[in-house]
């Protein structure tokens, strides 16, 4: 039988990067849509000629 205490760390270190790897894919994700919008020409600067 195994011993509780190495699967207990086992699953914990599972855990534990489990959350790190989707915080930083967020984090990562939430960086790449900030710097789209900051890139993406504003409506606001484009001036349309009515005729």
């Amino acid at each position: 039988m195994p011993d509780l205490a190495a699967v207990d760390q086992t699953f914990l270190l599972l855990v534990i990067a489990f959350c790190l790897g989707s915080c930083l894919v967020r984090a990562f994700w939430e960086l790449e849509q900030a710097r789209s919008r900051w890139r993406a020409p504003s409506r606001r600067r484009q001036t349309t000629k009515f005729d």
